[in-house]
């Protein structure tokens, strides 16, 4: 998976405290990823946040397959102080702000499965 997550994603994320996450790292063991899209300032994704971040909370201290999962935030934020805020809530790494135009060529990718929450 870690080819794919690279060439997916590129080769570093960042997380909440603005730390590199080394993509290859982190796609040598996952078996699952979520890709996460979404704005701060969209209600109905600042609500599906709160939902995902305990959702995540409980999967990553009570799974046997903790390290098989991991969410990455792609954001929609036009201004990289919503995005770094909105990142303060999440557990999970992101595209950086500066790489966030890669979510239109992501969302295109054949390999995605998309699933809407709000059905």
């Amino acid at each position: 998976m870690s080819e794919f997550l690279v060439n997916l994603l590129g080769e570093r994320l960042v997380n909440s405290e603005k730390a590199e996450v080394d993509v290859h790292a982190l796609g040598s063991k996952l078996s699952l990823i979520g890709l996460y899209f979404g704005c701060s300032l969209n209600g109905p994704c600042k609500q599906f946040n709160a939902s995902l971040c305990e959702f995540y909370s409980k999967f990553k201290h009570s799974s046997e397959h903790k390290d098989k999962m991991e969410i990455v935030f792609v954001s929609s934020d036009q201004d990289q102080k919503h995005w770094q805020d909105f990142l303060q809530e999440m557990q999970w790494p992101a595209l950086p702000f500066k790489d966030r135009h890669k979510k239109v060529s992501n969302s295109n990718h054949k390999e995605l499965i998309v699933s809407d929450y709000w059905k």
